[in-house]
Parts: structure tokens; sequence; C-alpha cells
């Protein structure tokens, strides 16, 4: 299974390969979904650069 946002080009190029695609209606809350998308993958990121940091010695 993927997610991801296509185009209308997009959806045309990939067209055969595709085996389900659902429309998302443009609404004013979609941005904001966006952003809190793009703010949970930036927090997942932080705390995953975090757990692989070498830890600092204590002196």
């Amino acid at each position: 299974m993927a997610v991801a946002l296509l185009t209308q080009r997009d959806i045309e190029r990939y067209g055969a390969s595709l085996a389900r695609c659902y429309r998302i209606d443009d609404t004013p809350d979609f941005d904001a979904l966006l952003q809190l998308i793009d703010k949970a993958d930036a927090a997942h990121q932080a705390q995953a650069q975090a757990l692989t940091a070498e830890p600092t010695p204590i002196a």
C-alpha cells in the first residue's frame, strides 16, 4: 500500500499501473492537513537524529 498526492498529469502518466485512485476535493482544510504532515515529519526526523547521535561525554 502507498499513499501519495498526485496531480492529474501524474494519474494520466501512471494510468493502468494504479490499482486504485481516490480523488480529494480542494478544500481550505487540506492546506492545514499538509502543514500538520510536514510538522509530524520534521518531529520524526529530529527524534531519529537524536536517537542516532553520539552520546556527549560527561567531563
